[in-house]
């Protein structure tokens, strides 16, 4: 059996879900960029014009988030994707001549779906891999053989769209399994606070080191500017009066999260998965609008984390570490919350499909 695994590098989460499935199948399973230069240049400009859309016209982002969610507008929307990504997929699938082609974002998946739609004698496995908490109607086609989604609630929605025979499983969002082979470690004389941003650095980090500075109890930060060269050299010449580690990309995070009492973060499912899955309590600020304002629903709703909203962060670290009881509730929460075999699940599931069909 060979495996395509599709990806696309806006964020890291869609990258780091195509890796830990990529780890479970082995050497049968390939990751590819989708959005890469050098698979096309087209591909690569609009993840370029997304990008700047999430930077600097983030409300504007909101509101044709939103607005595509709607059948009509969703259907157009899918149709439009479908048609500009088309030929880079029709090139790797003749390259790579997959049984099973996985996607963990919607641009690989319209192209995939719009080829199974005009070459119906021709069978590959299609398989889409959500990655967020949310449901939209961006990741809606009837071409996609199986579905796996973060929660049950999403598979109820998701399955009121689908057509018969399209599979749809509740597995969770797949994550390194490194994530559920460590062991909390935790200074004893203060609280680790970790500050991550994702893999581009985002999310007000650099405020939000400042912002901690008020904070009287004795605190040990660790700070992740992920591939952010600049934040990383603005925040090694902050001044703070608690015990500051400033880091740039890393590939050990869960052993980050093993050592910290609490991340603050913005809403990325992914990072928010391994969080669940280390038990690690959650202060949520700074969402990029649209899925990411969901992502934070679900958590807070879920008892797992505190969304900042118009407080100041100082103020929430404080009124959150003077009540024990509370932390301690949300890290019970956080890992009930946690699917950190999601990745197997999702492999086996697809064996069982493949063999079946």
């Amino acid at each position: 059996m060979k495996v395509l695994i599709l990806s696309a590098s806006i964020g890291s989460g869609h990258n780091k879900a195509a890796q830990a499935l990529q780890e479970v199948f082995g050497d049968a399973a390939q990751v590819v960029d989708f959005m890469a230069k050098e698979i096309s240049a087209l591909n690569w400009l609009t993840k370029k014009l997304y990008l700047a859309a999430l930077r600097f016209i983030p409300d504007l982002y909101d509101r044709i988030y939103k607005f595509a969610d709607g059948r009509r507008v969703g259907v157009s929307a899918r149709f439009l994707s479908s048609a500009l990504m088309y030929l880079p997929f029709a090139r790797l699938l003749k390259e790579f001549q997959p049984d099973v082609v996985i996607c963990t974002h919607p641009f690989p998946e319209a192209a995939a779906s719009l080829w199974k739609f005009l070459h119906p004698q021709k069978k590959f496995l299609l398989a889409t891999v959500l990655t967020d908490y949310s449901l939209h109607e961006i990741w809606i086609y009837g071409e996609v053989d199986a579905y796996f989604v973060a929660t049950q609630d999403m598979q109820r929605k998701l399955a009121a769209h689908c057509r018969t025979g399209q599979r749809i499983f509740a597995t969770g969002i797949p994550i390194d399994d490194k994530f559920s082979a460590i062991t909390k470690a935790h200074d004893a004389t203060r609280t680790t606070i970790l500050i991550m941003g994702g893999g581009l650095g985002l999310g007000s980090i650099e405020e939000t080191l400042r912002e901690l500075d008020k904070v009287q109890l004795p605190l040990r930060i660790i700070v992740v500017a992920g591939q952010n060269e600049n934040l990383l050299a603005r925040l090694k010449k902050i001044k703070s009066s608690h015990a500051v580690e400033v880091l740039g990309y890393v590939s050990d995070v869960n052993k980050l999260m093993a050592a910290a009492d609490l991340l603050i973060t913005k809403p990325g499912a992914l990072t928010m998965t391994e969080a669940f899955a280390m038990g690690l309590p959650l202060i949520l600020h700074a969402p990029i609008p649209g899925p990411e304002a969901l992502n934070a629903a679900y958590a807070t709703a879920h008892g797992a984390a505190i969304e900042v909203g118009n407080k100041k962060i100082s103020a929430v670290v404080a009124e959150l570490l003077s009540n024990t009881s509370r932390l301690a509730e949300m890290k019970r929460c956080a890992k009930e919350l946690a699917k950190p075999f999601a990745a197997r699940d999702i492999v086996n599931q697809i064996n069982k499909t493949l063999l079946r069909a």
